[in-house]
């Protein structure tokens, strides 16, 4: 199998990062550029940085050839405080990655959603998610990954007292969770996105539920 050099949007956040981590080591991989606002420090020979105007109206990098996608962008109301910032964040950065994807001519794209995503949903979440989904299916790229984890485990840079509550209950009562809201650690969703876009063929879109991401990072990626 040929190897692949991958851009990764998010490579800050609690998923991006385990991306990262894992893609460093990862056999398959040739090359990570990191689309970044600042510089991350993140120092390895496969890494290349490059800092990037997320609130631009239209996305464009310059003499990049990639093969592979990665959007793992996302907020909290909490962190923004108002619907629209959310949708900014959410919604209209993925969006326009995708079309930087297709500019760029890229195989395979794979983005974090969330579980429960509907555009006609009437939580706010969820229909800001299933709206970003249906933006990036109608792209029809060669091969689209929508994944959408439940609650997620991992090392978060800000406090969530509900996401550590429900953290903490799992652990402790795992058996109280029905398998299809299982929380799922970072690096399991990290592992089952990589696992996917470089085994998945082109002409397909995955739609990649909670219950897969625990069954790929179990039987594929074991650590």
């Amino acid at each position: 199998m040929n190897k692949k050099t991958v851009i990764v949007a998010g490579s800050s956040g609690l998923v991006g990062k385990e991306v990262v981590k894992q893609l460093v080591t990862d056999p398959l991989c040739k090359e990570i550029i990191l689309l970044v606002r600042k510089s991350s420090g993140l120092k390895d020979e496969k890494i290349k940085e490059v800092i990037f105007d997320f609130t631009a109206s239209d996305y464009s990098i310059e003499q990049t050839e990639a093969d592979v996608m990665f959007i793992c962008i996302g907020t909290t109301m909490n962190k923004v405080k108002s619907k629209q910032a959310f949708e900014d964040v959410d919604l209209h950065i993925p969006v326009k990655l995708g079309k930087l994807a297709h500019k760029l001519n890229i195989q395979h794209v794979s983005v974090i959603s969330a579980m429960g995503a509907h555009e006609k949903s009437t939580f706010f979440y969820n229909r800001v998610k299933g709206n970003m989904e249906s933006h990036l299916i109608s792209m029809k790229f060669p091969s689209l990954t929508i994944v959408r984890p439940s609650l997620l485990i991992g090392d978060r840079e800000e406090f969530r007292f509900g996401e550590r509550f429900a953290e903490k209950l799992y652990h402790a009562l795992p058996f109280i969770y029905p398998s299809k809201y299982e929380p799922v650690e970072s690096s399991s969703v990290a592992k089952a996105m990589i696992y996917d876009a470089f085994n998945t063929s082109t002409g397909s879109l995955n739609i990649m539920e909670n219950k897969k991401i625990h069954e790929i990072s179990r039987n594929h990626l074991k650590s």
